[in-house]
């Protein structure tokens, strides 16, 4: 069953993900790939919450988590694609944007996993031991 429940979740936050990149036009390199830096932003807010709200209460079932992380959250960000991104546009002779893009998303996500962790601390009261 957590197998089904981590198919199911990706298959619907790999959905959402594909429907977002149709409605705003992905940029290719050497422009700045905005829309896989957005998407991948709020999976990490998305996945710190979750996962702090996961510490603070169980959901019913084994398979809450595993469909929230592994697969929703996991199927909708795509950091392999940014990985490609970046190669594209060093390749396109545009490093010193690859390699912002890079050092961006990567220092941005773990502040943005941190954010949506201390929100939800905040709003359930309940520090997880990380913090306390």
């Amino acid at each position: 069953m957590t197998i089904l429940a981590i198919v199911v979740g990706g298959g619907i936050g790999a959905t959402l993900r594909y429907l977002l990149g149709l409605g705003f036009a992905p940029s290719t390199p050497p422009d700045f790939p905005w829309v896989t830096f957005v998407i991948n932003m709020v999976g990490a807010f998305a996945l710190g919450a979750v996962m702090t709200l996961l510490a603070a209460h169980r959901l019913p079932g084994p398979w809450g988590k595993p469909f929230l992380s592994t697969g929703l959250i996991g199927g909708f960000t795509t950091w392999s694609h940014f990985i490609v991104e970046s190669d594209q546009l060093i390749g396109a002779r545009r490093s010193g944007i690859g390699i912002v893009y890079l050092v961006v998303s990567i220092v941005l996500g773990v502040l943005a996993a941190a954010l949506g962790a201390r929100l939800v601390e905040l709003r359930t009261g309940r520090p997880t031991a990380r913090s306390a």
